[in-house]
C-alpha cells in the first residue's frame, strides 16, 4: 500500500511539470487581433498581440504577455520589481493601483514621449500562474482612445484567463490563437 501511495504522489507531483499553460483573451466584439510576436526562451515566453494589419514594431495598440516559469514570487512583490523596471524605461508617468492582491495586481499609467520611446497609456497586470508569474501589458498610443475605452480594456485585461491543461489535445480553442506560456 505504501508503494502505491508513494507512486501516486510522485506521479501527481510530476504531472504539473508537464502541464501546458495557455492565456485566453476575450477581445472586444468586432475587433480582429492577431499574434505579432512569439518567442520562448528558457523559462520565459513572450507573446505580443496587435490589431489586424499592424506589426510588432508598428502598432497603435498592443498587448504584451511575459511569462516566467519557476518564479515563486508573490505577484504583488513581483509587481513592484516590474514597475521599477518600467519607470527606468520611461519615468514620465506614475502608476496608479487598480487592484493589489497577493497573487494578482493591476496598475495603470499614461506616459509622455521620452528619449526614443513614444508616449502611451497602459494597463499592467501581474498575476500568479500555475508554474510562475505572468505579466500582461495593454498599451495604447492614443491617450484619448485609451480614456474613451478605459472600462472596456480594463475588463479585457482583468478577464484574461490562464488555462492549465495536462494534454495538448485537450485544447478546444482556435489553434492559431493559443500559445504555451
Amino acid at each position: 500500500m505504501k508503494k502505491v501511495l508513494l507512486f501516486s504522489f510522485i506521479l501527481l507531483s510530476t504531472l504539473s511539470v508537464f502541464a501546458y499553460e495557455t492565456i485566453i483573451f476575450h477581445f472586444p466584439d468586432g475587433e480582429l487581433w492577431e499574434s505579432a510576436f512569439y518567442k520562448k526562451r528558457g523559462n520565459e515566453a513572450i507573446l505580443q498581440y496587435v490589431p489586424g494589419g499592424q506589426t510588432s514594431n508598428n502598432w497603435t495598440r498592443s498587448i504584451v504577455v511575459h511569462s516566467y516559469n519557476e518564479n515563486e514570487s508573490p505577484a504583488n512583490y513581483y509587481a513592484q520589481l516590474e514597475i521599477r523596471k518600467m519607470r527606468r524605461i520611461n519615468p514620465t508617468g506614475k502608476y496608479q493601483t487598480i487592484r493589489a492582491r497577493e497573487n494578482d495586481a493591476i496598475f495603470t499609467r499614461c506616459t509622455d514621449n521620452y528619449k526614443n520611446i513614444e508616449g502611451h497609456c497602459e494597463f499592467l497586470r501581474i498575476t500568479k500562474a500555475h508554474g510562475g508569474i505572468v505579466t500582461i501589458q495593454y498599451m495604447n498610443r492614443n491617450k484619448k482612445d485609451f480614456e474613451n475605452n478605459y472600462t472596456l480594456w480594463l475588463e479585457v485585461i482583468r478577464g484574461a484567463k490562464l488555462m492549465n491543461s495536462y494534454f495538448r489535445g485537450e485544447r478546444t480553442f482556435d489553434k492559431s490563437l493559443y500559445f504555451e506560456l
